[in-house]
């Protein structure tokens, strides 16, 4: 087997089975999250990859789950319910490294 380095240095993963939940978010769907989030990104250092995922199984009550990990960045979790948590989750993907 050969590993290849990354051509990333960020990871964000977003639940699309969240949105098909009963209790899921009401002011978000996957597909325009991705949209806006992939906007976010573009701009700040690194190159950052985003990946829709199925279950994660972190589920929280009307939002949608994320991670984000990557370079000098601990793992984090996020509950997305609303544009303005894309912009924070954004921020944080883009924070330089410690």
């Amino acid at each position: 087997m050969d590993l290849e380095p990354a051509r990333f240095s960020r990871l964000i993963l977003l639940c699309t089975d969240c949105e098909k939940r009963d209790n899921g978010p009401r002011a978000l769907a996957a597909k325009p999250a991705m949209r806006q989030l992939k906007h976010l990104v573009a701009d700040g250092p690194g190159k950052v990859k985003l990946l829709r995922t199925r279950c994660m199984g972190l589920c929280p009550r009307k939002a949608m789950a994320a991670v984000v990990c990557g370079d000098g960045l601990a793992p984090a979790t996020a509950e997305l319910a609303k544009d303005g948590d894309l912009e924070t989750l954004a921020r944080s993907a883009a924070a330089p490294a410690r």
